[in-house]
C-alpha cells in the first residue's frame, strides 16, 4: 500500500519515469507505490495498455514527495513516451520475469540515454508466474543488458504487483536515487516548460500542464507561449494537485492561464519567462548515431523530437560524408515548424516509416547560421562541444551561435535567464577571458577575433582601392558595419589589431600592411603644416595662407587637406585649421562663462579664448551645429550641458 500523509508534504525537484516493453506491469506497479491509476483515457482502459503518459505523486519516507511518470510501452506510441522521457531523473526500468528483456526494453532504454543523464533502478516484475530458476534466469539476462547499456551498478528489485512483495524495496531504493538526483548543481536558468496536456476547466479557464525543466514561476506574474509569442498571466499553480504560489522546475506542474483560449495551446508549445526564449527552425548540433544498422548520411530526413514536440527535420552533417553506427558528428539541422529550443538541449531522431529510433543528439546553437560548402569547420565548434559536455551552456551559445559581435541583451538570452539575473554568466565568460567588453553596450566572442579581422579586412582592401589617399576607414563607418555605436571602437580595434591583419593609423582602421598613395615630399609636408597648426593654437592658419607660406600647389593641398583632417585631429574653421584640442579647451571655456550667464556674447567668448573675431565666429557656429548651443538676438544660450567635454 502507498504512503498516505494528512499534512502537506515535501515536494523533491526530481522525475522517476517508468519504461519498458508492453504489458510488463509499469501501470499496475505505479498504482502500487502512489495509489493513483494513470490510465485515465477510455481507450487505455479499454485496451488495458497506456496510450498517453500518466502522472502520479509517489510519497516517500518524511513526508517527501516525488512525481513518477508512466510512460506507454507500445511501440505505436512511441512518440508519447518520448515526451515523458524528457523529463526523467530515475528510471524506473520495468522488466518481466517471465518474458525478459523485449525490443520495446531496449528501444525505451535507448530513448532515455540518450535524452538524459539520469539513475537507473529496475523493477523484476511478475515473479509470482515464475519458478526461482527462472527468476534467477531473467535476473542475469537483466543485468547483461544493463552492462551492455552502460548502467552496470543500477539495482534489480524482484516485485509482484499481485502480492506487493518488492514494493518496499522500490520505494526505498527511489529515495535513494532521488538523493542523488538532488546532489546536482543549482540550475539558474530561467523559467521553460514544455506543455504537455492543455484543458479547460469551468470557473478556470485553460490550464496547461507539464514538467518545467529550468526555473520557477509565481503566481501573478507573465509568462510567454511560444512559438504563438503571446504573454498571458499565471492565474493559479498547482503541483500533485496541491495549490501553491510558485512552480519548480522537475515537479509535475498545472498551470492555470488568464486570457487565453484553450484551442491556441497544443502539447509541443512551450511556456517561457517573457524575452528569454525564442523559436527556431534551425539548429546547429552534435549527432549521435545510436543505430545498429545503417550510418547516417551526409544528407537525411527524420522526426525531431524535443521536450514534447515533434517536427519533421532535414538534416545536414557538417564535418564528414556519414556517421557509422557509434559514431558523432556536427550537424545543421533545419525543422519543418518552429519550436523553442537552447543549447543544452537534448533531442531524439526516429525514421518515422520504419518506426525506430536512429540516433540523437544536443543543441549547441539555436540560431540560424550559413555554412561555406566544404569550408573547413572553425575551432570553436570543438570548443562549443566540450562546453555543452561541461554543462556550461552559455559559453556553449557563445561559441557555435552565428554571431562574434553581441549587444547586451542578445548575451541575457543566451545564458537562458532575464536580463538581472545574466550578469554573472557574463562577469565568468570576462574573467575567463571567453568574452571581450567592447564598450557602448557591445560584447565580442574573443576567440573570433580571426574570423572577423578576415572579413573586416576584405571591407578594407575595397575601401583602399576605391580612397587611396586616405589613412583608412573612419570609426563610424567601421561600428556602422558591424551595427556598433561609435564608442565601442576603442575597444574593437584593441581586440582585433592583436590578429595582425589590422591597424589603427591615425585613428582610423586600415589594413597593417596598406600605406596612402602618397608621395614623401606630401607627407613631409603634412608634418610640417601641423606643426605649424600646433604652434598657431587659437589663432590657426587660414588655409590660403598655407598654400603660400608652404608653396603648395591647389592639387596637393587638397590631398593634404584629405591627410590632415581625416583622423580627427585637426578640424576646419570657416577656412582655417585648428586642433581638435585647441576647439575642445575652447568649449570648456565657454561653459565656463555659462556659469556665470545665460547668455554669452561672441566678444566675452573672443576675450576668453584670445582669438580674432573671424575664429571665434567660426568657433561658434560649430558649437551650434553640434547642439551645444543656440545663436540668440544677445548671443548664445547653452542647449546641452551634457555635451560639454569637461
Amino acid at each position: 500500500m502507498p504512503v498516505v500523509v494528512k499534512s502537506r508534504p515535501q515536494i523533491l525537484h526530481a522525475i522517476v519515469g517508468t519504461a519498458g516493453h508492453v504489458d510488463h506491469g509499469k501501470t499496475s506497479l505505479v498504482k502500487n507505490l502512489t495509489g493513483c491509476e494513470t490510465d485515465r483515457l477510455p481507450e487505455e482502459k479499454a485496451r488495458g495498455m497506456s496510450i498517453d503518459l500518466g502522472f502520479a505523486p509517489c510519497v516517500l519516507e518524511g513526508k517527501r514527495l516525488v512525481g513518477i511518470v508512466d510512460v506507454p510501452g507500445h511501440k505505436d506510441f512511441i512518440r508519447n513516451m518520448v515526451a515523458g522521457a524528457a523529463s526523467i531523473d530515475v528510471l524506473l526500468l520495468v522488466v518481466a520475469a517471465d518474458d525478459g528483456v523485449m525490443p520495446q526494453t531496449r528501444e525505451h532504454v535507448q530513448i532515455v540515454k540518450l535524452l538524459r543523464d539520469l539513475q537507473v533502478l529496475v523493477a523484476l516484475t511478475k515473479i509470482d508466474r515464475v519458478s526461482p530458476d527462472l527468476l534467477e534466469l531473467a535476473r542475469q539476462d537483466v543485468a547483461a543488458f544493463l552492462t551492455q547499456a552502460g548502467f552496470p551498478e543500477a539495482p534489480i528489485i524482484p516485485v509482484s504487483n499481485e502480492t506487493g512483495e518488492g514494493i518496499a524495496q522500490i520505494r526505498d531504493t527511489i529515495d535513494r536515487l532521488v538523493e542523488r538526483v538532488r546532489q546536482r548543481p543549482r540550475d539558474t536558468r530561467a523559467f521553460r516548460m514544455n506543455v504537455e496536456r492543455v484543458f479547460s476547466l469551468k470557473g478556470y479557464g485553460t490550464v496547461v500542464s507539464g514538467i518545467p525543466v529550468s526555473g520557477q514561476i509565481g503566481v501573478g506574474r507573465q509568462v510567454e507561449l511560444l512559438p504563438l509569442g503571446e504573454t498571458v498571466t499565471v492565474r493559479t499553480i498547482q503541483t500533485y494537485k496541491l495549490e501553491t504560489d510558485l512552480a519548480f522546475a522537475h515537479c509535475c506542474t498545472a498551470i492555470n492561464l488568464r486570457d487565453i483560449d484553450p484551442r491556441q495551446v497544443a502539447r509541443g508549445m512551450t511556456l517561457g519567462a517573457p524575452g528569454v526564449f525564442q523559436a527556431t527552425t534551425e539548429l546547429i548540433a552534435t549527432l549521435q548515431n545510436s543505430g545498429e544498422r545503417d550510418g547516417f548520411k551526409r544528407r537525411f530526413e527524420a522526426r525531431f523530437h524535443l521536450g514534447t514536440a515533434v517536427v519533421d527535420a532535414s538534416i545536414k552533417l557538417l564535418e564528414s560524408e556519414s556517421i557509422e553506427p557509434g559514431g558523432e558528428a556536427l550537424a545543421h539541422l533545419v525543422l519543418a515548424e518552429p519550436l523553442v529550443a537552447a543549447a543544452g538541449d537534448r533531442f531524439l531522431l526516429r525514421h518515422s516509416a520504419a518506426n525506430e529510433t536512429l540516433g540523437g543528439g544536443t543543441v549547441l546553437s539555436a540560431a540560424p547560421q550559413r555554412f561555406r560548402r566544404r569550408a573547413p569547420l572553425a575551432p570553436r565548434f570543438e570548443q562549443a562541444r566540450q562546453a555543452v559536455t561541461q554543462g556550461d551552456f552559455f559559453l556553449c551559445a557563445l561559441l557555435a551561435g552565428p554571431a562574434a559581435i553581441l549587444r547586451t541583451s542578445e548575451l541575457a538570452r543566451l545564458t537562458q535567464s532575464q536580463a538581472a539575473d545574466a550578469l554573472p554568466y557574463i562577469d565568468r565568460a570576462v574573467s575567463s577571458r571567453q568574452l571581450i567588453d567592447l564598450g557602448g553596450g557591445a560584447w565580442a566572442v574573443a576567440c573570433r577575433a580571426g574570423e572577423l579581422a578576415d572579413t573586416l579586412a576584405k571591407a578594407l582592401k575595397s575601401y583602399h582601392r576605391r580612397n587611396p589617399y586616405s589613412w583608412g576607414m573612419n570609426p563610424a563607418h567601421v561600428c556602422q558595419l558591424l551595427g556598433l555605436e561609435n564608442r565601442s571602437f576603442a575597444g574593437l580595434a584593441q581586440w582585433l589589431c592583436t590578429a595582425g591583419v589590422l591597424a589603427v593609423k591615425h585613428g582610423r582602421l586600415a589594413l597593417t600592411s596598406f600605406q596612402p598613395n602618397v608621395s614623401e615630399r606630401l607627407l613631409n609636408l603634412r608634418h610640417q603644416i601641423l606643426d605649424r597648426i600646433t604652434h598657431a593654437g587659437v589663432l590657426g592658419p587660414a588655409r590660403g595662407n598655407l598654400l603660400d607660406e608652404f608653396s603648395i600647389p591647389e592639387a596637393d593641398m587638397q590631398v593634404l587637406t584629405k591627410l590632415l583632417l581625416e583622423d580627427g585631429t585637426v578640424v576646419a574653421l570657416d577656412g582655417n585649421f585648428v586642433l581638435r584640442d585647441v576647439l575642445d579647451d575652447s568649449r570648456r571655456k565657454l561653459l565656463a562663462l555659462f556659469h556665470h550667464a545665460d547668455v554669452v556674447e561672441m566678444n566675452a567668448f573672443r576675450d576668453a579664448i584670445g582669438a580674432n573675431r573671424k575664429l571665434a565666429v567660426a568657433m561658434l557656429d560649430a558649437f551650434d551645429a553640434e547642439g551645444f548651443t543656440r545663436r540668440v538676438p544677445a548671443g548664445r544660450v547653452l542647449v546641452h550641458h551634457h555635451s560639454a567635454k569637461e
